[in-house]
């Protein structure tokens, strides 16, 4: 099941109708409407924002239909000017830059975005990443969080890092070693 990723503006005037166009920066694919998954050139790329009851001018959405990859997202909020969208002529009113890191819009920052590489050695308490610093010991102190995989959202604080063999031991182990691949991020680095 994919996460919940709650989009919004307060840049547009109450009472108006207001959408949005989500793009994925890294292939600039649009996110569809009709059924929540990205294409080149989806029938509707236009998601309805709906305005909040209690707090006016307040208008979200709640994206939940389908995973999206990890990367750079972009966020086009308009106000709707006539029967339809038409971003061409619709006012452009806000726009966001949003990264999305398991399937969540990272907002813990600063932070540090990788992955668990494939080796033989990897283990629950240290394990090889795909970090490019090069520096021994530049997060220890700080949180590495899960972001995908069966241990996803699990938080140990790191215990050593060695910037030759790019390996990261914990402090306490995950309750099982991460699969290669695995997507984390250190947090209060």
């Amino acid at each position: 099941m994919a996460n919940v990723k709650k989009l919004g503006t307060t840049k547009v005037v109450t009472g108006s109708t207001v959408y949005c166009i989500i793009r994925r920066e890294v292939d600039g694919y649009l996110l569809n409407d009709a059924d929540g998954a990205f294409a080149s050139a989806p029938a509707d790329p236009y998601d309805e924002l709906a305005e909040d009851g209690t707090i006016k001018g307040l208008y979200e959405i709640s994206e939940s239909r389908t995973a999206w990859e990890p990367g750079w997202y972009k966020v086009f909020f308009f106000k709707q000017a006539g029967g339809s969208p038409a971003p061409a002529s619709d006012t452009l009113s806000d726009s966001l830059d949003l990264l999305v890191v398991g399937d969540q819009i990272a907002t813990n920052f600063p932070f540090q975005y990788a992955k668990v590489a494939t080796d033989a050695g990897n283990g629950a308490t240290s394990f090889l990443t795909d970090l490019t610093s090069t520096v021994d010991s530049y997060c220890v102190g700080s949180y590495m969080k899960i972001a995908s995989g069966t241990l996803i959202n699990e938080v140990r604080r790191i215990s050593a890092y060695d910037g030759t063999s790019k390996v990261i031991t914990l402090s306490a182990a995950f309750t099982a070693t991460p699969a290669d691949g695995v997507e984390f991020y250190i947090v209060n680095q």
